[in-house]
């Protein structure tokens, strides 16, 4: 049982098939760290998710393909009218990329575990767009071949329900569901549905993370920063105290001022305010939430405001951690109350929200993995998430964080 394959999209050979906030990484590595070099691995949260030689051969062909993926001369007339903050030079350097996964991308399968084991090697710049496209294929790969028990019914219905929640109680939200996707045409269908929501209520579709969609329907494309951009720079300088305020710093040299929301939770948000000054707090548009109760999350940041003499009202809230439109109502609802801007960031449950096809009131699960920075150069790499099972990074290197900002009374939540 399971969908049929010839009513699987073929995935696009482009390159804008991609998160928007790899490219503009990309281009602050070039500017900032052009000759470092970095490892990252996968991490499948979901023990019980195994993978067979089926879905592994079809994964391996699928990064080996990317050798072929370039960026056209479409692909960058169509950033550069659409992201005026991507560089002249950034872009000739798009245009002449190109993947080398056979010398970059190293993934095996344990058998005796069915096991996935995946790292990606190389030059920052180089390597840093494999993460959104690998985890896509990785997802897919294990729901064409491993788990086959659903299909595509009702998809666009409950993507439109919920787009006609969302704008119905005055969230501005973006589809974020990329990497996590069930498959291609699942985004596809979900796009679809959500351009075909209410224009008349007092929220609206925003945008999506992905470029390739924001293109095909003509909407705007959306994304800031990641956690790795953070978690690479303390690293290299030696300072979780101050990694995050080297980390704004850096990017707002490259955007000045554009892609304006700050990313709060890489060692804590206790960290993250001790760094967020009066300088920076007024330079950026606002923050984004990622991990820990959103409630009293949004309640110290319009205290930290406050003690700036910043008027909360003149910032925004992103939210974007495990999102449904319930919650993001109800979050909504309390930012209102605060008296401070929000927006919305949802992914999983727009692509990857099923049931099985054999019992339809049973919930088939999302998959849950992720690909994280863990060495640049011969540095180890961590994060300290709001929540601990959200930490990445080796054992002694988190010890080591942790140790570091305890000692300057930095650790933990606000």
């Amino acid at each position: 049982m399971g969908p049929d394959d010839t009513e699987q999209e073929q995935l696009p050979d482009s390159i804008l098939d991609q998160d928007l906030y790899k490219f503009c990484m990309q281009q602050a590595v070039i500017q900032h760290y052009p000759d470092v070099h970095v490892e990252y691995g996968f991490v499948n949260r979901d023990t019980t998710a195994k993978f067979d030689q089926q879905s592994f051969d079809w994964l391996k062909a699928r990064i080996d393909a990317l050798s072929g993926v370039v960026a056209t001369e479409q692909d960058i007339a169509y950033l550069r009218s659409t992201c005026p903050y991507l560089s002249e030079g950034y872009l000739q350097f798009l245009s002449e990329y190109r993947f080398n996964p056979s010398a970059e991308v190293f993934c095996s399968l344990d058998k005796d575990k069915s096991a996935l084991d995946l790292t990606i090697k190389g030059r920052w710049s180089q390597v840093i767009l494999y993460e959104i496209p690998l985890l896509s294929f990785i997802s897919e790969a294990y729901f064409k071949f491993v788990d086959r028990d659903w299909n595509y019914d009702g998809q666009y219905e409950k993507a439109a329900e919920k787009g006609n929640q969302l704008v119905q109680a005055g969230c501005n939200f973006a589809e974020f569901g990329t990497r996590r996707r069930r498959d291609f045409r699942t985004q596809d269908i979900v796009m679809a549905a959500l351009l075909d929501v209410r224009k008349d209520a007092p929220g609206r579709l925003t945008g999506t993370s992905n470029v390739f969609f924001a293109q095909r329907y003509n909407v705007p494309p959306i994304g800031t920063v990641g956690h790795e951009w953070t978690m690479a720079i303390a690293a290299l300088e030696g300072t979780y105290e101050n990694g995050n305020s080297l980390a704004l710093r850096k990017w707002y040299e490259t955007f000045k001022g554009n892609l304006g929301i700050a990313l709060t939770d890489t060692f804590g948000t206790k960290a993250f305010f001790a760094n967020f000054d009066h300088d920076l707090a007024s330079k950026y548009d606002g923050v984004r939430h990622d991990s820990g109760d959103p409630m009293p999350f949004t309640v110290a940041v319009c205290d930290h405001y406050r003690s700036l003499g910043i008027d909360p009202a003149t910032k925004a809230i992103v939210f974007s951690d495990g999102l449904c439109p319930a919650s993001a109502i109800s979050i909504k609802t309390h930012a209102d109350r605060c008296g401070i801007k929000c927006a919305f960031g949802i992914g999983t449950n727009f692509t990857n929200d099923f049931t099985c096809a054999s019992s339809p009131s049973v919930h088939s699960k999302a998959a849950n993995i992720v690909i994280k920075l863990f060495k640049c150069n011969t540095k180890n790499c961590v994060k300290l998430s709001d929540v601990s099972s959200k930490h990445t990074g080796s054992a002694d290197e988190l010890e080591r964080a942790q140790s570091e900002l305890l000692n300057a009374g930095l650790l933990g939540t606000l």
